[in-house]
């Protein structure tokens, strides 16, 4: 089986599965966002999650784990661990040294007025040992109604835009569909490469990602996500 094959064998098992949450879900850098962006999205007052991901998962040649809290709302700050393989590491990556300790912020902020977007500012790899990159970005809920979650209407479109200074570059853009509240489909277009994935849920707060990234890696996120 191909890797397109198997992500989409993937995304149609996920639909399949058990109601995806709208809580801020982990990115593979640990910030919440899609497959590699950050979203306007944070972690709420004393919520967290951690997991395990790779984004060379056909050979496992490298992997991360990582946890995040949300220390307020609208406030969250977490650690990832990058551990890659050393006999196979990708000089062009950003992650292209050894094994690191990355530590991340994020804080949203509020805009009055009506039809405003969600906005947020980031700083990842804050003790700088690759390179700290310091981020903006806004979130646009579009489309009818597709359902709600604790209180909150969730759109059939969610649009994001950001712009990135430091390991990610220059302006990045994201997308989300959302198929009712049971699995969202993703796509996001960064330092000149375009990232496509799923994301469901099979389990009772367990997460799962599965993405192709720039067209060749498989890359896969799973992650335990508690909302208190």
């Amino acid at each position: 089986m191909t890797r397109i094959a198997s992500v989409v064998a993937l995304v149609v098992i996920g639909m399949m599965l058990a109601a995806l949450s709208a809580s801020a879900e982990p990115s593979l850098l640990g910030f919440s966002g899609l497959l590699e962006t950050p979203t306007a999205e944070t972690l709420g007052k004393s919520d967290y999650n951690f997991g395990i991901n790779s984004t060379e998962a056909q050979d496992w040649d490298d992997y991360s784990y990582y946890v995040n809290f949300g220390l307020s709302d609208g406030l969250e700050a977490g650690i990832m661990l990058w551990r890659p393989d050393q006999g196979a590491l990708n000089t062009e990556s950003f992650r292209r040294g050894g094994d690191e300790t990355f530590l991340h912020i994020k804080k949203s902020l509020v805009l009055e007025g009506a039809g405003n977007p969600d906005v947020a500012v980031g700083v990842f790899d804050l003790t700088d040992e690759v390179e700290t990159t310091v981020y903006g970005v806004a979130t646009w809920a579009q489309g009818r109604s597709v359902g709600t979650f604790e209180g909150r209407d969730l759109h059939f479109l969610n649009l994001h835009a950001g712009f990135a200074a430091g390991q990610l570059q220059d302006v990045f853009i994201g997308a989300e569909l959302l198929f009712g509240t049971r699995v969202r489909i993703m796509g996001e277009w960064l330092d000149g490469s375009v990232n496509v994935g799923a994301r469901f849920r099979p389990l009772a707060d367990i997460n799962v990602d599965v993405g192709l990234l720039d067209g060749d890696d498989f890359a896969l996120n799973v992650s335990y996500d508690k909302a208190l």
